[in-house]
This record gives structure tokens, sequence and C-alpha cells, in this order.
């Protein structure tokens, strides 16, 4: 019975003591180990550079494109269409026309001055104006060989023309803002043609100011039957007088001229043909090295980047102030008008149905619908 007893006892002791032994808690599973993030190369490029379209929504030939900053730009067309964005083009507000069903005059050149004070010429050489950037009234009516307005204040402008002559253009100013014109000068130069001096009459066809007293002209003169020489000229008193030169061994006339500072820039002969470069102000001109481009459009944006677009495909882009071009396929929808940079990171190109495509840089992983990669400085 003791032997039992004894026996009882010790199970019973056994028993409680493992009923009051604590459990042990499982240890808590080790969390996953995250997995590391993909290390950007040394080096690697984080921004690209683009064309993107940016169209306006109805079918209406744009013809050309002047802007005041990076995003804040006005585009005319056909149908006596003139368009604003403030947004790049992301937006476009009618400010006059816009619709295709018209048979309105189509506006074929715009320039603006700054934010307010601007004007579009139609292909019938009547000339619209602007105080508030937005409200437009018709000015006045020049001759229809017009090659443009180029204003240096609201009230000063000049405009170039040749009215009464196939072999020198006029240049006429304006004191009241285009309302009224009045002959200035006549276009001649001199020039050493084939070992002997001559006085020869030019046709000029565009200008360029970079204030209001420097300014640069370019054209063409005649040195025989069918045959030119591009023709410079240079103002430094608001285009009361100007310095004319021709460029030697040159048998096309300006058709483009684009200058950042008063010593570096390009001219463009024959919407394409060649392109000549200055670091001098016009002194001198060395022909660039590009593949022939013809006919296009050029935009100079500070002199870091200039572009030049083919009408019909094809863009080539310089980044030594004109010294070379690199070339590269350029498809787009339609036919191209017009190109213009407003600085070294933002362009636009227009065209015909309405196309707009805006340059620019973005991330380089950034992606929308129909954009085309492109070269950067």
């Amino acid at each position: 019975m003791k032997f039992m007893a004894g026996i009882a006892v010790w199970l019973f002791v056994v028993m409680g003591a493992a009923a009051q032994a604590p459990v042990r808690k499982a240890a808590p599973a080790k969390p996953a180990a995250a997995k590391p993030k993909p290390v950007a190369k040394e080096g690697a490029p984080k921004f690209k550079a683009i064309w993107e379209p940016v169209p306006f929504n109805k079918d209406i030939a744009l013809n050309a494109i002047a802007c005041v900053g990076p995003e804040t730009c006005w585009v005319v067309g056909d149908k006596s269409t003139i368009l604003f964005t403030a947004d790049g083009g992301k937006t476009w507000q009618v400010q006059l026309g816009g619709d295709p069903e018209a048979s309105d005059d189509p506006l074929t050149k715009v320039f603006f001055l700054d934010a307010k004070n601007g004007w579009a010429i139609t292909d019938r050489a009547k000339i619209l104006g602007t105080r508030d950037g937005s409200t437009w009234a018709e000015l006045s009516t020049v001759s229809g060989t017009t090659k443009g307005v180029w204003f240096l204040s609201p009230q000063t402008g000049l405009e170039i023309e040749n009215a009464d002559s196939t072999s020198q253009s006029t240049l006429k100013t304006s004191g009241d803002g285009g309302k009224t014109w009045k002959p200035l000068s006549r276009c001649s130069v001199d020039a050493m043609i084939g070992g002997l001096p001559r006085k020869l009459g030019c046709v000029m066809g565009t200008a360029q100011f970079l204030s209001p007293s420097v300014g640069f002209a370019g054209g063409g003169a005649e040195i025989a039957m069918a045959t030119r020489v591009a023709a410079f000229g240079k103002t430094g008193d608001g285009g009361q007088t100007w310095t004319m030169s021709v460029i030697p061994e040159t048998k096309w006339g300006i058709t483009d001229v684009k200058f950042w500072n008063e010593k570096d820039g390009i001219v463009v002969l024959s919407k394409g043909e060649e392109v000549y470069w200055t670091a001098d102000g016009g002194e001198t001109w060395t022909r660039s090295v590009k593949q022939r481009l013809w006919p296009s459009s050029h935009g100079v944006g500070e002199g870091k980047i200039i572009v030049g677009v083919g009408d019909d495909g094809g863009i080539g882009y310089s980044f030594n102030g004109g010294r070379n071009f690199s070339s590269r396929p350029f498809k787009l929808p339609a036919r191209v008008h017009a190109v213009t940079f407003p600085d070294a990171q933002h362009g636009y190109l227009v065209g015909q149905h309405a196309m707009v495509y805006r340059y620019r840089i973005v991330p380089i992983d950034y992606t929308s619908q129909g954009m085309i990669s492109a070269m950067a400085p």
C-alpha cells in the first residue's frame, strides 16, 4: 500500500509540474528579404528629347508660328485662322477664323514683339495687328510682293517688298504700328564679280532683329541673266542704314537668317540648298557640312541647337553653331510649313492638316502616343 501511494504521489507531482511549465512560443518567422531595386548604371541618361504631336482639332493648314516664350505661341493658317497656346500646344484657343468651311484668305506670316503686340499678314498682303495678344484688327494693305514685317517697338516697324522692280527691293517703315508705310531705302550692294567692281541691285527676302537697333537681312543679287549671288545686310541703327555684302561663290539667294548674338549666326540659301555660318557678324562665311535637305525650314534655339526639317520628311541637327549637321529619317503625317525654337529645349513645327509637333526634353521613361525620338544638345 505504501508503495502504491508513493507511485501516486510521484505521478501527481510530475503531472502537476508539467501542467505548470510554460509553453515555449514558436519563434516569429523572419520577413522575406526585400528585393534590391535595380540601380541605374552610372552615367545612364535620365532625360531624352522627343517630338510630340499637339495638333489643332480642325482640318486647317497652319502656315507660320511665333513664340514669345517656351510655351506661349501664336500660329496662323488658312481660313484667316489665328491660334494661341499658353501651355505648349496642350490646348489651343481660336482667336480668329478656325472654320474649315470658310473662304477667308490664308494668313501666311506672323510676328510678335512681345506677349501683347503682334502682327499677321494674309497672302494678299493685308496686315492685321493686336495690342493685347488676343483681339485683332485690320491695319493696312501693302504690296503683294511683301516679304514680311518686323517691329522694333509697338509703333516702329519695317516691311520689305519689291513692288516696282524685279531686281531691287524697297524697305518701308511705319511709325504708327503698321497703319501707314513710307519708303525708307532701296537695296543695292557693291561687290567684286569676276575680278571687277559691280554695283548690284538686290532683292531681300527675310530679316531678323536682335534688338531695336541690331538687325540682319538676307536675299539675293542678280549678276547675270538667271544668275544670282547671296546678299547679306546688317544694321546697327534700327534699319536706317545698312552695311551690305555678298557671300562669294554662291548661286542662290538667302531665304532665312538666324542669329543668336551679334557675331554668331547662319543663313539658309534657297530653302535649304545650302547653309552658311559666321562667327564674326557676317564678315566671313563658311559653308556647313550637311546632307541636302530641300526644301526645308530651320529653327535655332539660342545657338545651342539648330534644326532643319524637310517639308516632306527628313531632319538635320547641329549642336555647334551650324558647322555641321547630323541627318536622321523623320516621317511626319503631313507637309511641314514652318519651324521655330524659342529656346534650346523647346521647339515647334506646323504644317498641313492642322499638324503641330512640339520638341521638348522629358524624363527617360516618358511615353506618349505618336512621339518621335529626337536629338538634344
